[in-house]
Parts: structure tokens; sequence; C-alpha cells
């Protein structure tokens, strides 16, 4: 079993900012994601497109601003489960929370953000 502060369900760019804030807070963080790889849909679909809409930029390509991002949170070491979807969360008498997988991984979190895109 996976053990974190925050489990976020989405490493998209949402869920990737989201591990740098809590890492400022110092909370560990643990991503699931149904793509094989860190990005969401700026991975996926279109990482060569210019965005022109991210704060303190004028553009950045897609695929740079998930760079950028993934460089940002290195130093909080957060962990990725890739490729699988959450399928169920569970709330244990404690309060904290049991999210499986398709695949049958289980994380337990103290909280859970959802960042779908």
């Amino acid at each position: 079993m996976i053990t974190t502060d925050i489990l976020i369900i989405g490493a998209g760019p949402t869920g990737l900012f989201a591990v740098f804030e809590a890492g400022l807070l110092q909370m560990k963080c643990h991503l699931i994601d149904a793509l094989p790889q860190p990005g969401g849909q700026l991975a996926e679909l279109y990482p060569k497109k210019p965005i022109f809409d991210i704060p303190g930029f004028p553009e950045v390509m897609a695929g740079d601003l998930v760079n950028n991002l993934m460089e940002q949170i290195k130093q909080f070491q957060p962990g990725f489960t890739l490729g699988e979807t959450a399928e169920t969360i569970d709330k244990c008498d404690d309060g904290t929370f049991i999210v499986t997988t398709n695949k049958g991984t289980k994380h337990h979190a103290k909280a859970v953000a959802i960042a779908g895109g």
C-alpha cells in the first residue's frame, strides 16, 4: 500500500501545481493518472501547442509548461501511479482514505484532491 499525506487524482497541470503548494507546507503527495505520463492533456494531445493564458507567461509551449512544472516539484519528491485509474475511495474510521485503482493498487492518504481535467 502506498501511503502519503495528500493523494492527488490527476497529474495534469493542476495536479502538478498542487504538489508544489502542498510541498511548501511540507506535505508529501502522490499522484494517480490514467495516462502513462504526467502532464495530462498538455502532454498527451498537444505538447507543441502554444498556451496564452498562464499567469506570467505571454506564451508558453504546452510541453515546456509540463517540463517546468515537473522541475518545480522535483524538490518535493512526489510519487506517481501512472497508467491506472482511481476506481474507489473509501473513508476509514480515523478519517483517512483508501483509494484503489483499476489495477488493484491501494493508496492510503490523509486527504484526497481530485484534479481531473
